[in-house]
């Protein structure tokens, strides 16, 4: 699908006073399976565990890339027995979790179980980061010796730093280890996640030892109801504007050293928003989820005037380098970055990704307008609905020149016409945050040598599933999102990597963090400055 709004709702809606808005908006689609003869006794979780392998088994695209049929049905029974003395909500989560991570799909995740380490009271007040190869300790509560901040991280509770990253890549869902060590720093702070990681039952203490002035010392840390003062890394500053913005698109024209640099955190601007979300509400939630959409989105803008306004900067001032950052970009719409791409070439032959959407009563009834507009365009061109199956929706409805869907008469994505097209040199800088349509972004831009990719592998698989819709459980109320879109990559003979990597890959180091050297940064400038 050339428009990959990515779990919109996930995105704007995950703290705990629009989680009603969350469950409103998602759905429970009716499909028809076989039930075994003991249904009737199985309880509520195993119900909906029934309920999700038979969705997966008849909407997940490429099912039978990831696993035989035969291995399928071993590991959704497997999962109804285990849950057959499931005690709890999250202990259930749990479970459903390791068996949606097998999908190794970023797309397709438990999203309440994000929802429940939201809702923890209690909180250990601390953040690791990491370098290519070590993890350290950015941030701790002062409840403990400051110093402890930039000491390497050895183990906790008694597992070494390999050994939990283990099992991070068996627990958390995503395509490669980028995006779930990147995920696991942004959870180690709830005591819960270590529960489901089985590191710690003590949802009260966690152990944790560090090399400090090369001795191994082993201290405690308790946790808190709310967060109290902590000691943190003093981080210098080179360069501030490569610090992530509180802006979704934020750009400067430094003409002393002859670039514009622009951090895009977002594919999603308030445009993309108004033309997707008939996907995700009913005409009653429309106005209030378009209002928490406005106020939480603090470009809740037109990208195309942020482009417009920094290209004309860029001609006026004479730019020769374009430095495009997505380091902070976790995906939306595809067609932000096309608007981005039409300033950056005067090809109108470029390759795109190429999709496949995988025809079901779950995608036609989570994705209504979606299905209704294919369904359409097939009964026009075959004379018959579409059926159920994979399709090709860019050789059947896509075929026009790549930009076509923003240039095309009726269509609300500004383009300016007056202005020239960049005609130099173009660096994305990428990491694992960078996802979805970011990725497809970058993607675009390598595949079709339109720039050169700098810093470390994203954290998304170029060639997978995706473009996903929310799924509702019937019993329990469990959300999970899911994907109905497998894509390929424009340079399909690199269909088997599992990420996109950097022509230039730069891994930033504690010490270059420490000292404000921004490594990625520095690279382009270097690659600017020959």
């Amino acid at each position: 699908m050339k428009r990959l709004i990515l779990l919109v709702i996930v995105l704007q809606f995950i703290s705990c006073s629009k989680q009603n808005m969350f469950v409103l908006m998602s759905k429970s689609p009716k499909i028809n399976f076989t039930k075994p003869n003991e249904y009737n006794e199985l309880n509520k979780y195993q119900k909906d565990a029934i309920y999700l392998t038979e969705i997966i088994r008849q909407s997940y695209p490429r099912l039978d890339s990831k696993f035989s049929e035969v291995e399928f049905s071993r590991l959704s029974n497997e999962l109804v027995r285990k849950l057959g003395a499931n005690k709890s909500q999250f202990q259930y989560e749990t479970l459903l979790k390791r068996f949606i991570a097998q999908l190794k799909d970023g797309h397709s995740n438990v999203v309440s179980f994000a929802i429940s380490l939201v809702n923890d009271k209690n909180y250990f007040n601390w953040y690791l980061i990491k370098d290519k190869e070590k993890w350290f300790i950015n941030l701790i509560d002062k409840s403990l010796d400051s110093t402890i901040v930039g000491s390497e991280l050895i183990s906790i509770n008694g597992l070494s730093m390999e050994e939990i990253e283990k099992r991070v890549n068996f627990f958390e869902e995503g395509e490669n280890e980028y995006y779930r060590l990147n995920t696991f720093k942004s959870r180690v702070l709830h005591p819960k996640y270590w529960k489901a990681l089985e590191v710690s039952n003590n949802e009260e203490i966690i152990s944790f030892s560090v090399k400090r002035n090369g001795k191994i010392e082993q201290f405690e840390l308790k946790s808190k109801p709310e967060f109290d003062p902590y000691y943190k890394t003093r981080i210098k500053s080179n360069y501030p504007y490569t610090k992530q913005q509180n802006n979704g698109f934020f750009y400067t024209v430094n003409t002393k050293d002859d670039f514009a640099y622009l951090q895009m955190n977002t594919c999603l601007d308030y445009v993309s928003y108004k033309s997707e979300i008939k996907n995700y509400t009913n005409f009653l939630l429309r106005p209030f989820a378009m209002m928490f959409l406005k106020k939480d989105t603090k470009d809740a803008r037109d990208f195309g005037i942020v482009l417009q306004k920094m290209f004309s900067e860029i001609q006026s001032d004479s730019i020769n380098n374009l430095i495009l950052d997505l380091r902070y970009n976790g995906g939306g719409d595809e067609r932000l970055g096309k608007q981005l791409i039409w300033y950056l070439t005067e090809k109108i032959d470029i390759k795109g990704f190429t999709t496949f959407v995988q025809i079901s009563e779950y995608f036609k009834k989570t994705a209504k307008v979606h299905f209704k507009k294919f369904n359409e365009q097939y009964y026009k061109k075959y004379g018959f609905p579409i059926p159920n199956g994979e399709f090709n929706i860019t050789e059947e409805f896509y075929t026009q020149p790549y930009f076509d869907d923003i240039t095309k008469k009726g269509s609300p994505y500004l383009i300016d016409y007056s202005l020239p097209k960049f005609n130099g040199n173009v660096y994305v800088i990428v990491g694992p945050e960078t996802f979805s349509a970011a990725q497809w972004l970058a993607t675009t831009i390598a595949d079709n040598n339109l720039g050169k990719i700098v810093g470390t592998p994203v954290g998304n698989r170029p060639t997978c599933q995706t473009g996903a819709s929310v799924l509702k459980l019937p019993n329990t109320k469990t959300i999970l999102g899911l994907s109905y879109t497998f894509a390929e990559r424009p340079d399909t003979s690199k269909n088997q990597e599992i990420a996109l990597f950097p022509d230039i890959e730069v891994y930033q180091t504690y010490i270059d963090l420490i000292n404000g050297i921004d490594s990625e940064f520095e690279a382009v400038l270097r690659e600017i400055r020959k």
